[in-house]
C-alpha cells in the first residue's frame, strides 16, 4: 500500500472527509486533493506529511514504510544515555529505601501505643490476670 492508499484508509476508518482532514492538518483542502489524486501517490512533502500523519494519530514511517518493510529505530549515543539515566533514576525513585528510625524515635513511638487490656477477673474465678514482669506466686 502507497503513502495516499495508507491516508485514505486512515482518513476512511476516522470517518473524515477530505475536507475534514484537511482542517485537521491546516493544510488547504484544495492542497490537499491535490496530494491524494497525484499520479506519483508517494510525492509529499515532509512538511505535509508530518502533519497528515500527526492528525491521523500515526508516524510518518508508519506511513512511509512499504509492506512488509520494516524499520529499527536508530538510538543515537546521547539518546542511549538519556534512556540510561532515566531508567536509572526511575530504578533508584522505585526502591528508595525510607530513612531508619532513631532508637529514641522507636522507643516514642512504641511508646505511644496502648498495652493490649486484660480482662479482669471474677471474683468467682480462680484464673488471675497475668501482667508481664510480674512474678507468680504458687
Amino acid at each position: 500500500m502507497n503513502i495516499t492508499d495508507k491516508i485514505q484508509t486512515l482518513r476512511k476508518e476516522k470517518g473524515w472527509s477530505v475536507s475534514k482532514l484537511a482542517k485537521e492538518c491546516d493544510i488547504p483542502t484544495i492542497s490537499l486533493r491535490v496530494m491524494l489524486s497525484r499520479d506519483d501517490p508517494n510525492r509529499y512533502t515532509i512538511k505535509n506529511l508530518k502533519k497528515i500523519a500527526d492528525a491521523l494519530g500515526v508516524t510518518v514511517s508508519y506511513l512511509t514504510l512499504e509492506d512488509g518493510e520494516v524499520q529499527s529505530p536508530t538510538i543515537t549515543s546521547t539518546q542511549r544515555d538519556e534512556i540510561k539515566t532515566i531508567i536509572a533514576a526511575a530504578i533508584d525513585n522505585y526502591f528508595k529505601i525510607t530513612p531508619k528510625m532513631s532508637p529514641k524515635a522507636q522507643t516514642d513511638e512504641t511508646q505511644e501505643e496502648e498495652p493490649p487490656s486484660i480482662p479482669e477477673a471474677d471474683d468467682d474465678d480462680d484464673i488471675m490476670p497475668y501482667n508481664e514482669g510480674e512474678e507468680l506466686e504458687d
